[in-house]
């Protein structure tokens, strides 16, 4: 790496030792409107290389000719391009930008001036996360824009992270957002690197998103990365991070462990497992601590080059990135590379290509699997960690029925590598009439993954297994897209027509096998074994689309935008394949009405609103088509014969969902744009819900997909910032966003409830630990409602039902004295009522100062870890929290936590573990420092950091992180259970930056 960067530093120099015999040496300072000098502002010679950045004071010095011109520039202010006329002294003073209301961004096929916009978008500038160490978009988006929810379920190093705008519309399908990068549609978040992004923007209303049709159900992250400039330009960064566990669960001593361990055998008449001699010696030598075992401070590592540059007709930018992580569980980790290059060639005045090509290749290792954590607190502490032969312990007589903690760490191996190419091409071709141009793009996405796990002979009682799934998807995307711009007076027009084209294909192969005779070969040998199974797949959809979009304004004040999209889908049968999504959008720039600028109040003020249809294709790409099963059969003790049986029915009359969406907006802006206020009021309807519904055994049995049901989500959005204070060489910027969401299911097509579950098992669900029913939001946990204890007054009414008091009270619904699931009910719900985020950067001279806040408020969770800790039954057989000091005991009548008795019953699947879920979190903290140039060569920058991130935490959870959640079922309807979730961490990351 060393060597890289100074051979291109050596190529830098050479390259402009021939300027150099020619200039003279040119110093000055850049003040601000205050007169105070500006710290960072980039000072470049006019098409060259040459450039510095100004010091802590303002100050800069560089060489340039005399016939030469200087380009003054930076973040917040207007930049300038000065010439030196022979000058040796500069002085200059930067004004202040307040040309937001000009700022272009990125909307769907398309730019528009943000003044312009009349949906519901929300930009991300790099620079409200330049400060902060982040490895990936979710860390991006989280917390800076309102309406967008982002849960870091897992916070294993390369964990999978939850994305959702406004809601969860569909039960069957993904209800994440549709990501473009560069414009290729349904790219993979995972595989950018957030230091190549260049401009970020969320579409969230119907009139944004209808332009993506069936895609755009779920809201639209648009992603551009950054493009070359003329000249040459060398950045590296570097990152070295350390990470620890939030919080541990607070787990009893061996010593008092083992006394609360007798106590309970002496209440229910067994004998005591621990004698007063080895009770003391427990006490005063400890015992084993499962979670010190398991867990570890994790290390990290970051690396980033980037070499930028180009000439007046061609530029290039490329970039490459290594990230490897270890996690803070042992034995866990994640490493990522990312190749990314993007050329643009204006070829004349008219034509103008561009490529873009990135690969990436992840590997996640043993990043999925919870056990450990689990048996970490359900093992005995009085249970040694080794064996005398060095191994560790084989079996617990005390705690849990599983194996060893250790032995989820290191017998086993869970491997995901993903290795993916993209490559984006494109032209644009100005054509004769004035304002109409073409642009063709052409996108190609491979992407190959491996699963493999590996089973060893310990967790798998001596019968070792393996298997290896391997997948090949292709992705060809051809959009063909006209423009029209036309200004005429008051009048403006921008017209949009788009003809696109995708097609996924994906291949996919699977072999497992048990009974390995070498199981230290892995899943890399699966050919000696007892058992082996093979099975392969195949599918294939494509999608055809036509758009239109028109924009009209009349003196920049009166907005119009409409926009349709017809899709046609192979997905669906005939009949069924296309659906049209429109939209229409209004906007009122009250600001430039005169009776408004009389008010001399606001610089901005626009009224907006929208209405819109976007659709899903929520379903697998056979589902209209019955399915055949394979199985083996034998007939009369004669060897197993294959045969065909008849899978779930097809419904040729499947259709798209369809989501309706009404947005209302109000922007504002004060003090020439230093103050802006955003606030929105959306409501959504997903109509044509698809849902599984089962057949009766008569007539097949199975389920089948259709069209029943009815979700609609609604809330507010409200969103200030601006610079508060700008005192001297200080300057405070903020921003804080909080949105609330009521999601709700309508309809489910005459159904009274729908059950969804997980399948956790475990000894931990009766049932389905989701409910569908209509009035209730998705994710709604179903199980039984805890009273407490039955307390003294209560003993006959618990003799009815077989209890004593002190033993777990739990509603009876139905008043049959026996608790069973016809007393299940609504106990909890997994979507948060509101969600917001607070991102402040105080700057002084060279030091910056970023601290950034997000929460989550009105969300339960259903916390199976502690529950399985907590339950004294089945798989783990006693209570290791520390909690059960408090147990109900004469002189102790009044406490919840059950007594030890020969009639207690737990159920874990009931309110008493439902926590609540809400967080404030102190997300990240940021110091950096810009080294003044007197330091260092002139033609370099050096920027110096240390952050934390999740420094401080303030909830209610019991657990060691209320954000994690490692159960679900891959939709929104069954979310938000904590089972050995992989928590996320605390972490402090030291990174340098240089630029030449």
């Amino acid at each position: 790496m060393r060597k890289i960067v100074k051979l291109f530093v050596l190529l830098l120099l050479l390259g402009q030792s021939y300027v150099f015999a020619q200039t003279a040496r040119v110093t000055g300072k850049v003040t601000g409107p205050d007169n105070q000098g500006l710290p960072g502002v980039n000072v470049q010679v006019s098409g060259t290389t040459i450039g510095t950045s100004t010091d802590a004071s303002g100050n800069f010095a560089l060489n340039a000719a005399g016939t030469s011109s200087l380009v003054f520039s930076t973040i917040g202010y207007v930049g300038q391009t000065v010439p030196v006329n022979g000058r040796a002294v500069i002085n200059i003073q930067l004004a202040e930008d307040q040309k937001t209301l000009n700022e272009v961004v990125v909307v769907g096929y398309g730019t528009q001036r943000k003044s312009d916009v009349t949906g519901a978008l929300t930009a991300i500038s790099t620079k409200e996360f330049a400060q902060q160490p982040v490895t990936r978009l979710d860390q991006v988006l989280q917390g800076r824009a309102a309406g967008v929810q982002v849960s870091q379920t897992n916070g294993a190093p390369g964990g999978d992270a939850k994305v959702r705008i406004r809601g969860a519309n569909s039960v069957l399908g993904n209800n994440d957002p549709l990501y473009v990068i560069d414009g290729f549609l349904g790219a993979n978040f995972n595989y950018v690197n957030p230091s190549d992004i260049e401009t970020i923007q969320v579409l969230k209303d119907a009139a944004s998103t209808s332009i993506y049709g069936s895609r755009g159900a779920n809201g639209v992250v648009i992603i551009t990365t950054k493009k070359g400039a003329k000249g040459l330009k060398v950045n590296y960064e570097g990152q070295f991070s350390t990470s620890e566990v939030i919080k541990k669960y607070d787990v009893l001593p061996a010593g008092e462990f083992a006394e609360i361990v007798n106590a309970r055998s002496t209440a229910v008449g067994t004998t005591p497992p621990f004698t007063t001699d080895q009770i003391a010696q427990f006490k005063q030598n400890g015992g084993t601590d499962w979670q010190s075992l398991v867990f570890r401070n994790g290390s990290g590592q970051q690396h980033q080059l980037t070499l930028s540059g180009g000439s007046e007709k061609t530029t290039f930018m490329v970039s490459g990135n290594y990230l490897d992580q270890n996690g803070i569980v042992n034995n866990s980790g994640f490493k990522r590379y990312i190749l990314r290059t993007n050329l643009n060639t204006q070829v004349n005045d008219k034509l103008s290509f561009r490529l873009n090509l990135w690969g990436t290749q992840t590997k996640n290792h043993n990043t999925l699997d919870g056990g450990a954590i689990v048996q970490a607190l359900a093992w005995a502490p009085t249970t040694p960690a080794y064996g005398t032969d060095g191994q560790p312990t084989f079996t617990d007589p005390i705690g849990s029925v599983y194996r060893n903690p250790l032995d989820y760490l290191y017998d086993q191996s869970v491997d995901q590598n993903r290795s993916s190419l993209n490559v984006n091409a494109g032209l644009n071709y100005k054509l004769p009439i004035k304002g109409l141009s073409i642009d063709l793009q052409y996108a190609v996405n491979y992407l190959n993954a491996q699963n493999l796990s590996l089973t060893g002979k310990r967790l798998s009682n001596n019968v070792p297994s393996a298997s290896r799934y391997s997948s090949e998807q292709l992705t060809l995307q051809n959009t063909n897209n006209l423009n029209y711009d036309l200004k005429v007076g008051n009048h403006s027009i921008n017209a949009v027509a788009v003809l696109e084209t995708q097609q996924f294909t994906d291949r996919n192969f699977t072999a497992s096998a048990s009974g390995l005779r070498f199981p230290q070969l892995g899943y890399d040998n699966l050919g000696l074994n007892t058992a082996a199974t093979v099975a392969s797949g195949y599918q294939k959809w494509t999608i055809f689309s036509l758009l239109g979009r028109v924009n009209y304004g009349f003196k920049d004040k009166y907005l119009v935008t409409a926009a349709v999209r017809r899709d046609g889908s192979s997905k669906f049968a005939t009949g069924n394949k296309y659906s049209v999504f429109p939209s229409v959008a209004l906007g009122w720039r009250l600001s430039e009405e005169e009776f408004i600028k009389k008010l001399n109040v606001f610089s901005n003020l626009k009224l907006r609103g929208s209405w819109g249809m976007t659709g899903s294709q929520a379903l697998g790409a056979y589902s209209t088509i019955s399915t055949y099963s394979t199985a083996q059969v034998a007939y009369n003790n004669s060897a197993a014969t294959a045969g065909v049986l008849l899978g779930n029915p097809g419904n040729p009359n499947l259709k798209w969902e369809t989501t309706r969406q009404t947005d209302v907006g109000l922007e504002m802006e004060f003090l020439n744009g230093r103050l802006h206020i955003e606030a929105d009021y959306f409501k959504k309807n997903t109509s044509d819900l698809l849902l599984n519904v089962a057949i009766p055994s008569y007539a097949g049995g199975g389920t089948q997909a259709r069209n029943v049901g009815e979700v609609e989500n609604k809330g507010f959005e409200f969103s200030i910032g601006g610079t508060p204070l700008i005192a001297g060489s200080f300057r405070w910027e903020t921003n804080l966003n909080v949105s609330t969401l009521q999601n709700k299911v309508l309809d489910l097509g005459g159904y009274p409830r729908l059950g969804t579950g997980t399948g956790v098992g475990g000894g931990m669900s009766t049932t389905n630990e989701f409910m569908l029913i209509p009035g209730e939001p998705l994710g709604s946990y179903w199980g039984l409602k805890y009273l407490g204890t039955w307390k003294p007054n209560e003993a006959d009414a618990a003799a009815k039902q077989g209890r004593v008091p002190g033993d777990p009270h739990y509603q009876d619904l139905n008043g049959d004295n026996t608790i069973t699931t016809d007393d299940f009910q609504i106990i909890g719900r997994a979507f948060p009522k509101a969600t917001g985020g607070w991102n402040n950067t105080f700057s002084y001279k060279g030091l910056t100062l970023n601290v950034f806040f997000n929460a989550v408020f009105g969300v339960d969770k259903l916390n199976y870890t502690r529950a399985a800790a907590m339950s004294g039954a089945g798989d783990a057989r006693q209570f290791i929290l520390s909690e059960i000091r408090d147990y109900y005991r004469s002189g102790n009548e009044t406490s919840d936590v059950p007594a030890f008795t020969k009639t207690y019953q737990p159920f874990t699947q009931s309110s008493r573990f439902i926590e609540d879920g809400s967080f404030v979190r102190l997300k990240n903290v940021s110091l950096s420092y810009n080294v003044p140039t007197s330091f260092i060569n002139s033609k370099a920058t050096i920027r110096v950091f240390a952050s934390a991130t999740n420094l401080l935490t303030i909830t209610n959870y019991k657990g060691p992180d209320p954000e994690s959640a490692r159960v679900g079922s891959g939709t929104d309807t069954a979310i938000g259970i904590d089972y050995g979730s992989y928590p996320n961490a605390k972490q402090y990351t030291l990174g340098i930056n240089l630029g030449f």
